[in-house]
């Protein structure tokens, strides 16, 4: 309110607190608890992409690999988040991944659209296990990322397979 009488600024000071919340009953600390332990039951069913379309968001910089799931090839068992090895380029690429909308899995799993890898050395392995997958991933090279991210959009990855 920009203009108001000294009986309703009274009024408002009395029914909301400095912040415009609404005072409406006392609470004790049981019935807070309560409150907050259901908050962590709620799920949010949100499918970001979906929103994005919906809003017209689907072409921002930061949801180019949204469709997408990665594994970065950074453990030294594959799929072993135990093993991560220190150092490496890969960590920065995943982080890049993920903020750019994608997803990143530390095990290699079924769902996984792309396999990202800094060198060549394990790439038998790779394909190999992939195999064993109904939906079979690509293996790009790390620059995927890091090119898609300079040129602003997604870059065609069958440029980037190994």
């Amino acid at each position: 309110m920009i203009h108001m009488s000294p009986t309703t600024r009274e009024h408002f000071a009395k029914e909301y607190d400095s912040y415009g919340d609404s005072y409406f009953l006392d609470t004790d600390e049981q019935q807070l608890r309560e409150v907050f332990g259901r908050i962590g039951d709620v799920e949010a069913d949100v499918d970001v992409a979906q929103v994005e379309d919906r809003y017209g968001f689907s072409d921002l910089p930061t949801s180019m690999f949204r469709p997408f799931t990665a594994y970065a090839d950074m453990f030294a068992d594959i799929g072993e988040p135990e093993t991560l090895i220190p150092a490496t380029s890969l960590k920065i690429r995943a982080l890049e991944f993920r903020f750019h909308g994608g997803k990143v899995v530390e095990r290699l799993e079924e769902g996984v659209s792309h396999v990202l890898i800094e060198d060549q050395t394990r790439l038998l392995d790779l394909r190999t296990l992939r195999r064993c997958f109904r939906r079979k991933f690509k293996i790009v090279k790390h620059t995927w990322v890091t090119d898609s991210i300079k040129a602003g959009g997604l870059l065609d990855d069958r440029e980037y397979l190994v």
